[in-house]
C-alpha cells in the first residue's frame, strides 16, 4: 500500500501549527528553576504535599475517590471502557496479548475513542504528580484499559523500566504510571500489589511470592487513582471473584524514552483545540522527533526546556 507523503506531511504540519499556537498561549516553564517554582505552586494548589512525600518514601501514592475527579466522572470512564470492549468484541478485534500473561483483556490506544480519556490524561491533579515524577515535558507512551475476569492469571512482579533500561536504573524516575481504578480493588478482585520502597533499589524484581512480607496489596474502592515511580516493583493477584475488574492506565515517560503509541498521528485538530497548550507536548505533536525527509524542525525546540533538569 502506497502512502501519500505530501498529504501526510500537510496534515501533520496543520496539527503542529495549531499545537504551537496553543502552546504559545499557555506555555510550560523553561529552565529547572522556573519549573520548580511552578510545580511548588501546583502542589500547594491541589494540596498534594502528602502524596509527594509518599512518592518519595514508598514510590507510589493513592488518590481516594473524589480527590482528583468526581465519582460521576470515574463511573463514566468505567462505562466507556466497557462499551468500547463490547464494540471491539463485536467487531472481532482480538487481544494480541494472551490472558495467561496476567494482563487480562487489553484495550490499546483508547485515547482517540472518547473525549472522556482526554479529560482523564489531562486531569490537573494527576498531571501535577506526573510532573513531579517525570517533568513538564513528559509524554504519554500508552493509554490502555484492562478488563480482568476470574480466569485471568496473576501478573508477575515487574517494574515499568523492566527490559527498557540497563541496570542500575536511575534514581530519578523516568516516568509516571497512573491507574484509574474503576471497580473495587480487593484481594479476591485481583488487586494491584506493590513493594513499597522498591523504587530506591534501581533494579528489576527478583522472583517474589505474593505472600511475601515485602508485598502490600493495594485494596482501594472504585474511583481511586494510583500513581507510581517507574522503578516500583508491582504485580497483580489473580481474580477469584465473579464479574470484572476494570482499570484505565496511562504511562507517561520522559522525552528520551521510547513511546509505544502513535499519538502524534491519531491526535486531531479538534483534540488539540479543546485542550491546553500542554496537550501538544503530551501527545508528541510538538516534538522535534521523529521527523520526515525535511529533517528536524528546530523551531519546535521552544516547546522543550533550554536547561535540562528534574522538572523540565
Amino acid at each position: 500500500m502506497s502512502v501519500n507523503v505530501e498529504t501526510f506531511i500537510h496534515e501533520l504540519d496543520e496539527r503542529r501549527a495549531l499545537a504551537r499556537k496553543k502552546f504559545n498561549e499557555d506555555p510550560l516553564p523553561v529552565g529547572d528553576r522556573d519549573a520548580r517554582l511552578r510545580l511548588k505552586e501546583e502542589i500547594a494548589k491541589y494540596d498534594l504535599a502528602k502524596h509527594v512525600v509518599q512518592l518519595e518514601i514508598d514510590g507510589f501514592t493513592v488518590l481516594p475517590p473524589g480527590r482528583a475527579a468526581p465519582i460521576a466522572f470515574t463511573d463514566c470512564l468505567r462505562d466507556t471502557v466497557l462499551r468500547i470492549a463490547d464494540e471491539r468484541h463485536a467487531a472481532g478485534v482480538e487481544n494480541s496479548v494472551p490472558s495467561s500473561t496476567g494482563l487480562g483483556y487489553q484495550l490499546f490506544h483508547v485515547l482517540p475513542e472518547d473525549r472522556v480519556f482526554e479529560e482523564a490524561v489531562t486531569n490537573p491533579v494527576v498531571l501535577t504528580l506526573v510532573t513531579y515524577l517525570a517533568g513538564y515535558r513528559a509524554r504519554m507512551t500508552s493509554t490502555v484499559a484492562l478488563i480482568k475476569s476470574n480466569d485471568t492469571a496473576p501478573l508477575p512482579f515487574h517494574a515499568d523500566n523492566t527490559g527498557k533500561l540497563a541496570v542500575p536504573w536511575p534514581e530519578q524516575s523516568t516516568g509516571a504510571n497512573v491507574n484509574w481504578i474503576l471497580t473495587d480493588y480487593s484481594r479476591d478482585n485481583g488487586c494491584l500489589c506493590v513493594v513499597p520502597g522498591s523504587h530506591t533499589w534501581c533494579r528489576p524484581p527478583d522472583k517474589l511470592a505474593f505472600d511475601s512480607e515485602l508485598v502490600q496489596p493495594v485494596e482501594v474502592p472504585a474511583g481511586s487513582i494510583v500513581v507510581w515511580h517507574s522503578n516500583l516493583w508491582h504485580g497483580a493477584l489473580a481474580r477469584r471473584a465473579e464479574g470484572k475488574r476494570v482499570m484505565f492506565a496511562t504511562l507517561y515517560n520522559r522525552p528520551f524514552m521510547a513511546h509505544e503509541e502513535l499519538f502524534s498521528m491519531t491526535t486531531t485538530l479538534e483534540m488539540i483545540e479543546r485542550n491546553s497548550g500542554r496537550y501538544g507536548v503530551l501527545t508528541g505533536v510538538l516534538s522535534v522527533f521523529p521527523f520526515d525527509q525535511r529533517g528536524p524542525n528546530l523551531d519546535f525546540m521552544v516547546a522543550r526546556s533550554h536547561e535540562i533538569g528534574r522538572w523540565t
